[in-house]
């Protein structure tokens, strides 16, 4: 008798027992799971802070990389060959990749035809200032150069000596336009080729200055240049004065 009592005394036990084993573990299960959504909800805002981080600082780069060009070429642009001076846009000539040449024989009034000592890699509608004398005139090939001929597509209108000096001009510009979406781009614009320079900005801004620090909006007077670019999300901004060559 005594031992049928212990028995059902033992099996109550383990059967009490057991179920408060379950039911902890129950427990630890949900507070696990809270747990875990704590941690993945903190690594995904964790990942979302990088990828914002890495993305402002791709942006930084695009805009310093992308002004460095623009300083570059506008370097090599002198005073009087800006073509226009905008807030939104500047365009200029400048000789990007330094092609020059030498007249190698007299061209005289209503020649069409250069003779010099290299024309070749100089392609077909571009710009050409040819100087002499403390003058310069600008003319347009009207084909692509040849090993020591240069055809321009109007007659001279004044003749030009044995070593007079040729140089290639770029027509450059810089200009902010907003996509298809909306999202403002500085683009750049060499010979009528535009490509995206700096994308997701905010504004772009030209400013102009002459020798005496004053605004001026003449292209022949200006001596300075100033753009002024900020990219969208928290603002990050460049300033960059470029002199022109007098």
């Amino acid at each position: 008798m005594r031992t049928e009592r212990q028995a059902r005394g033992t099996h109550q036990k383990v059967w009490t027992e057991t179920g408060t084993s379950l039911i902890e573990l129950m427990f630890a299960m949900a507070a696990g799971l809270v747990v875990l959504g704590a941690t993945l909800q903190a690594l995904s805002y964790f990942q979302q802070q990088f990828m914002k981080q890495q993305r402002e600082v791709a942006q930084q780069q695009d805009l310093r990389l992308g002004l460095e060009v623009l300083e570059q070429e506008m370097r090599l642009a002198r005073s009087g060959s800006l073509a226009s001076t905008t807030s939104d846009s500047v365009e200029f000539l400048a000789n990007l990749h330094g092609l020059s040449t030498t007249v190698t024989a007299t061209a005289a009034v209503g020649q069409t035809i250069l003779s010099v000592d290299d024309g070749r890699e100089w392609d077909d509608r571009k710009t050409i200032v040819v100087c002499w004398a403390e003058r310069c005139e600008r003319l347009t090939l009207v084909r692509d150069g040849q090993r020591r001929v240069l055809t321009v597509m109007q007659p001279l209108t004044r003749e030009i000596p044995s070593g007079a000096f040729v140089s290639l001009l770029n027509h450059v510009r810089y200009y902010s336009r907003q996509d298809e979406r909306g999202v403002l781009r500085l683009l750049r614009q060499v010979d009528g080729g535009a490509s995206v320079l700096v994308g997701d900005i905010r504004e772009a801004r030209f400013s102009y200055w002459d020798e005496n620090g004053q605004v001026s909006i003449q292209p022949a007077l200006v001596r300075l240049v100033v753009i002024d670019v900020m990219m969208s999300g928290r603002g990050i901004r460049a300033v960059r004065e470029i002199s022109l060559r007098t």
